[in-house]
């Protein structure tokens, strides 16, 4: 079962399956969301992996699906502003099909980040690990751990069976044997854009990943749509002996 964070910030166990018609009873229906990274033309590398994501969750989930024109409008609109510069562009698409796209400056990533390990167990069984929107609950900790823990970049979640799932914000890669290997969706995760990039060209494989893999890998890299592919360094939570809290 999924712990699910409560109000004092502590996990509570929940078990959730969601259909549309579950998604249309939640207190606040969620959006969907996809955060997609502009350079300084406008232009977005990952368009295609990201429109594919949302159609495919809108579709899942019963939300109407404006169509990639209207999609692809709404985003060059948006970066209009702050042109000249690499932008964080953000789209939410509301349980009635309305979009709503913003975009800020983005900021250079600066030096190795760090990860650690959340303390938070996935289900993997859980359906809306597989789709992007407002509603995350289980990483709420996380999201308010990193706001107070600049030198990381993200904490890496495992599962049930202990596998390695993936980052509050981003999928994780182990080189091993020189072989870029990163979990696959069964193990509970978000099919991230810049993952789904990687493994069509062959520059990543999928591969059923522990924590003992970590302290063995020649190399650790994360990804996410805003991002890219990057180098991380694991602090002590993820190295053998640690005990969660």
């Amino acid at each position: 079962m999924i712990p699910t964070p409560s109000k004092n910030g502590k996990s509570a166990t929940g078990k959730h399956a969601y259909s549309p018609k579950a998604i249309q009873m939640m207190t606040g229906t969620p959006d969907l969301i996809e955060t997609m990274h502009a350079d300084d033309k406008g232009i977005i590398n990952l368009i295609p992996e990201h429109l594919a994501r949302l159609s495919r969750s809108a579709k899942a989930l019963g939300y109407p699906y404006p169509g990639d024109l209207a999609i692809r409008q709404s985003i060059a609109a948006a970066c209009i502003t702050h042109s000249g510069t690499s932008r964080r562009v953000r789209l939410l698409l509301s349980q009635s099909g309305a979009l709503d796209v913003q975009a800020v400056p983005l900021g250079a990533l600066r030096g190795t980040p760090l990860i650690g390990l959340s303390p938070v167990v996935l289900d993997s069984n859980e359906p809306l690990l597989q789709h992007k929107t407002t509603y995350r609950p289980w990483y709420d900790v996380t999201t308010e751990w990193l706001s107070t823990h600049t030198a990381y970049f993200d904490q890496i979640f495992i599962n049930e069976r202990k596998e390695l799932c993936e980052g509050s914000r981003s999928n994780i890669y182990v080189l091993r044997e020189d072989v870029w290997l990163t979990p696959p969706l069964q193990c509970g995760l978000l099919g991230g854009t810049m993952r789904t990039r990687l493994l069509e060209s062959g520059q990543a494989q999928e591969a059923v990943l522990h924590l003992t893999d970590l302290p063995q890998a020649q190399a650790i890299r994360l990804s996410n749509g805003l991002r890219g592919w990057f180098d991380v360094k694991p602090d002590a939570s993820l190295l053998p002996g640690h005990v969660l809290p």
